[in-house]
């Protein structure tokens, strides 16, 4: 433990060595990540830094394994905080910080996550779609990808925000019992 405990103080006190800019993930499972965590936030705390800890998969190696990739995949699992890190950098100047500056018929914050999934397509594949403002959304929506989008829409909506629509899509069992007016259900 001795040593885990100062091979991880020694890699912490080398990445704070670097440029401040410069961010590193470290993946740890488990009891590990759980102890690895909790050092570094000992030693953000002692030294008065800041460090933040991410507890969810990681979107950057998700893989959307459907044969037509259109949208967003409802059953994908997304990283919120990477969501929040892409909002913050390419949407929060426009739409604001909590995504209540209306933009256009409505803020992000009053919209669906489905609606936000159809405004982004719609921005992609429409060149006369949206306000005044259009050409702007038309460039960032064709640079965000659709795992992007995922993740932004999990940080605005939560990570369930399509749970509903996959529960209505779903097949469900056929029933054979007859009942008056209909034949079979």
């Amino acid at each position: 433990m001795k040593k885990f405990t100062s091979l991880s103080l020694a890699c912490l006190f080398v990445a704070s060595a670097f440029a401040a800019n410069e961010v590193y993930y470290i993946k740890a499972n488990g009891e590990f990540g759980k102890q690895l965590s909790e050092i570094a936030k000992q030693y953000a705390n002692d030294n008065n830094t800041k460090v933040e800890i991410f507890v969810d998969e990681d979107p950057r190696k998700y893989k959307d394994t459907r044969i037509l990739k259109t949208g967003v995949n409802k059953k994908g699992h997304y990283s919120a905080s990477l969501g929040k890190e892409l909002y913050e950098k390419d949407c929060a100047s426009c739409h604001g910080i909590n995504a209540e500056k209306r933009m256009g018929k409505t803020a992000l914050k009053d919209m669906s996550a489905k609606d936000i999934e159809d405004s982004m397509i719609m921005y992609r594949n429409d060149s006369s779609f949206g306000g005044s403002m259009r050409t702007v959304m038309q460039n960032k929506a064709k640079t965000i990808s659709n795992s992007n989008l995922g993740a932004i829409i999990a940080h605005l909506k939560g990570k369930d925000a399509f749970a509903s629509e996959i529960n209505e899509s779903e097949n469900k069992p056929v029933s054979t019992q007859k009942q008056q007016g209909s034949y079979l259900r």
